[in-house]
């Protein structure tokens, strides 16, 4: 009878990742990365030994990275969405809406506006601030969302590759490898 060699329980080099720690509008895409590791594990896992399998293990160090790269990158846009809450939009806008309504109002009355223009100029900028972070965080939200979609794809290649016929899956093993450090590099990029 054959037997596979025993690998022994290896430890999960992602457990320490606390889906928690992401905020709920990123958790989804977080809790993708995770699923991609651990489906890109169960194919590593089923690989027969061979050069195709070697190749597949030295590449899973690189699909865990990118996986806690997503999480790193959900967590700083979850500290830019907070940044964004701590400044308050709603009422920064409020506050601009009333000071152009008083300078409008001091203008058709002829008073001096010195004050309430600096005012409205001052809160203006404020605005801009918050709507250049608004900008950040959506942008690093939909990049996330778009490289966690690319993380899946790289483990259905390395998946294809584990399924095809030996000589053409080495070949293509580098296809994947490629992919998994374009992906590595968008993600830094995301940072």
């Amino acid at each position: 009878m054959f037997r596979r060699r025993d690998r022994g329980e290896a430890q999960d080099p992602l457990a320490d990742l606390d889906t928690g720690s992401v905020g709920p509008q990123r958790r989804g895409d977080a809790l993708a990365a995770l699923d991609a590791a651990r489906r890109y594990d169960a194919i590593v896992g089923r690989t027969p030994d061979g050069p195709v399998r070697d190749r597949l293990e030295t590449l899973r160090g690189e699909v865990h990275a990118a996986v806690r790269a997503v999480f790193d990158a959900a967590q700083r846009t979850d500290r830019k969405a907070a940044t964004l809450g701590d400044l308050g939009p709603d009422e920064i806008t409020r506050r601009l809406k009333a000071a152009r309504g008083a300078l409008a109002r001091a203008e058709d009355d002829g008073r001096d506006t010195s004050d309430l223009r600096a005012a409205a100029e001052s809160l203006d900028r404020q605005l801009a601030s918050v709507h250049a972070i608004w900008d950040a965080v959506e942008r690093a939200a939909d990049e996330l969302h778009r490289l966690q979609l690319r993380l899946g794809e790289v483990v259905a290649s390395a998946g294809a590759v584990a399924v095809d016929v030996p000589d053409r899956a080495v070949d293509r093993i580098g296809d994947v490898a490629d992919e998994l450090h374009a992906l590595r590099l968008a993600l830094i990029d995301l940072s």
